[in-house]
């Protein structure tokens, strides 16, 4: 019987296949646990140890990529906290602000007894905050024209 390069295998090479050793069995397949088996020569401890390491490795990894993550999230976290802070701040302004331009004109039409001013106003759920400022510039001049219409009523109209 001869192997893949054309040298024969002895009769002792066949019995080292049949005790598990490294040789092609007389049936020419190799040997359960043999070198073919086994990855090419390496043994199964080594492959053991491999996949130990790169299990471990694999683990440190996803340990990082955790820990690097949580630090990124809890940064977002922190961003939108101080966001929320800014913008409650910001919202509590505005309606101060509108509460005392409706204090004044409420002031300014107390004159005219014909007049029932009615509730304060509530504030517009559906505002969009990024209009905030747009909206408390339009504040200003509707004042001025209710002061107006008021003045030109004249003492008359009271």
């Amino acid at each position: 019987m001869t192997d893949e390069h054309g040298t024969a295998a002895g009769a002792a090479g066949d019995a080292g296949a049949v005790r598990g050793g490294t040789s092609a069995t007389p049936g020419g397949a190799a040997a359960p646990g043999g070198a073919a088996a086994a990855g090419g020569g390496t043994s199964a401890a080594a492959r053991y140890k491999e996949t130990i390491g790169l299990a471990r490795t694999a683990a440190e990894q996803l340990r990082a990529w955790e820990q690097a993550r949580e630090q990124q999230l809890y940064a977002e976290i922190q961003a939108a906290e101080e966001n929320v802070t800014v913008a409650a701040e910001a919202e509590e302004a505005i309606a101060d602000r509108a509460r005392r331009w409706w204090s004044m004109a409420r002031d300014n039409v107390a004159r005219l007894s014909w007049l029932d001013v009615g509730a304060d106003p509530e504030p517009v759920t559906t505002a969009r905050g990024e209009q905030a400022s747009r909206y408390a510039d339009d504040i200003r001049p509707a004042y001025h024209e209710l002061t107006q219409a008021v003045l030109k009523l004249g003492w008359r109209a009271r």
